[in-house]
């Protein structure tokens, strides 16, 4: 903690408070959000190396549906893996710059000790696979929007989740923000706790960050 502090001081670390933060969390958050940390430590931070330990619950009407972690670089993010586990399908085609979801889930709760990423990567976003929205479709006879700013003629089912409680915001410039943000921006209700037991988790991991690790 005092590494992540001192840090932060010195700028090398960029502020990522760039949406209103929540602080609504109940007790029953805070025993999910220990669900979540539980499996993300799961395996070693040298296992999950260059990326971060991450863990994730689903829950549905106050029950863990679904739990989920990430297990090495290259593999999808603790949320995939979650939504998997609850029943929902989640491909990626091909090199496709999303996830292909459908779920049955509906309002649903995910917790997750890091903020969901928003870049593509090895796996496409994860915070796209989250929001509640329950499909997108753009046709060609909405002329009117712009087809750069999304994928044309692009169908996919979210996931159906409500909320999104965060263990930590991600402090790596590739995210900063953007995957709560995007979250918020597809309707989801995003609470940001930066739980002292998550930012412990991921000292290592953000001191690396510095050194030029992603």
């Amino acid at each position: 903690m005092r590494l992540l502090l001192l840090v932060a001081a010195h700028g090398l670390v960029p502020s990522i408070r760039k949406a209103p933060l929540k602080y609504r969390a109940t007790a029953a958050d805070l025993d999910f959000m220990r669900e979540a940390l539980d499996l993300a430590q799961t395996v070693t931070a040298d296992t999950t190396a260059p990326n971060p330990q991450v863990g994730c619950v689903l829950v549905q009407n106050n029950k863990i549906v679904g739990r989920g972690y990430h297990p090495k670089a290259g593999e999808p993010h603790a949320e995939i893996f979650a939504l998997r586990d609850a029943g929902a399908t989640v491909e990626r085609e091909g090199d496709a710059d999303h996830w292909s979801v459908t779920s049955s889930l509906k309002n649903a709760t995910a917790y997750v000790t890091l903020e969901p990423c928003s870049h593509v990567g090895k796996t496409p976003p994860c915070c796209d696979a989250l929001v509640r929205s329950p499909r997108f479709e753009v046709l060609r006879r909405f002329h009117a929007i712009d087809a750069t700013r999304v994928h044309l003629l692009m169908k996919w089912v979210a996931a159906g989740c409500a909320r999104v409680v965060i263990g930590m915001s991600d402090p790596a410039p590739w995210v900063a923000g953007n995957g709560a943000k995007r979250l918020r921006d597809g309707g989801v209700d995003v609470e940001v706790l930066e739980d002292a037991a998550c930012l412990a988790l991921l000292e290592g991991w953000v001191a690396s960050l510095n050194l030029g690790g992603k």
